[in-house]
């Protein structure tokens, strides 16, 4: 499973499908479905539906279904869900407001009760992403529609973040700060990042296991260091019945054909890539929220990249 049906994860899907078809027994079937690469995604893994599926972040978001945490809390723990490496995105969920605004930090939002004209990702079931704002949101001591805002939705950002460039929002909340309509707004709209409050990111992380990070001082033309939620890489999970074999072997095509994928992002320098290239396989099994698959481990052993 992947994403829209036009972005990352489809392409990923692609070149792993396209791979393991041309190593797999004549007349085999493949075939990819569209989705959010979300809740979703991970609940037509854990249904059988699909073989395979990408989410992100590569940590969070497959610890939280093995245990039926947090997003998944009511929902039936999938401790089964194991992985097979990760692609890496280096990314952020930041929130950037007009400097018009006369807003300079979440405090201001809060004694001004400022209606936030605020966009982001479609307020749907499936979207983990908007899960985990509600959740920043909500440490912050911050409210939309009781305070007389309103939310501009979409779930891609390269549509979603021109709401602010073109004046109908006022603030967006999102990630991807890779895309260039990340860059096209504070190049045309004087904007302000806002820092994460420090009470506030300690409840992120120790109620939830969102993880601090920093978006750094120059990136979008923000004058310091920005505190924030990491929302990087993207974890390629299946279920523990795939056989050893079929997992060693979509493994072996994430490492050996690596180079292919990274040729589709090369066009842009690592930091405004949406994969930030090269891809390693020394590190790729590391810090995943599921356990690796054992087809998957027995790859990494046996080439060296595991010691």
């Amino acid at each position: 499973m992947g994403d829209w049906g036009n972005a990352n994860f489809h392409a990923i899907a692609g070149w792993i499908m396209a791979h393991l078809r041309w190593q797999s027994e004549r007349g085999s079937s493949f075939w990819i479905k569209t989705g959010t690469g979300y809740g979703d995604n991970i609940a037509s893994l854990v249904s059988g539906e699909v073989d395979l599926t990408i989410t992100t972040p590569y940590d969070v978001v497959p610890k939280w279904a093995r245990e039926g945490s947090n997003y998944f809390a009511g929902k039936e723990p999938a401790p089964f869900i194991r992985s097979l490496g990760w692609l890496p995105q280096t990314d952020k969920l930041v929130f950037a407001i007009r400097e018009d605004t006369g807003i300079t930090s979440f405090k201001d939002i809060r004694d001004r009760k400022f209606p936030l004209k605020l966009a982001s990702g479609f307020r749907t079931e499936d979207n983990i992403m908007m899960w985990a704002i509600d959740r920043v949101l909500e440490e912050h001591g911050i409210e939309i529609e009781p305070w007389g805002g309103e939310w501009l939705e979409h779930d891609f950002p390269r549509i979603c973040v021109p709401f602010v460039t073109n004046g109908l929002a006022n603030s967006v909340i999102n990630e991807a700060i890779v895309v260039p309509q990340w860059r096209e707004l504070v190049e045309k709209v004087p904007m302000r990042f806002l820092s994460y409050e420090e009470d506030a990111l300690k409840a992120l992380s120790s109620k939830y296991g969102l993880v601090p990070s920093i978006m750094p001082k120059g990136y979008l033309k923000a004058p310091e260091d920005i505190a924030c939620i990491d929302w990087s890489n993207w974890a390629i999970l299946v279920r523990e019945d795939m056989s050893e074999e079929q997992a060693y072997l979509v493994t072996s095509i994430m490492v050996e054909q690596r180079a292919e994928l990274e040729a589709r992002y090369r066009h842009h320098p690592p930091e405004h890539a949406a994969m930030t290239y090269p891809i390693d396989p020394y590190a790729m099994w590391q810090g995943l929220g599921a356990p690796l698959h054992p087809g998957a481990e027995r790859y990494y052993r046996e080439h060296g990249y595991m010691k």
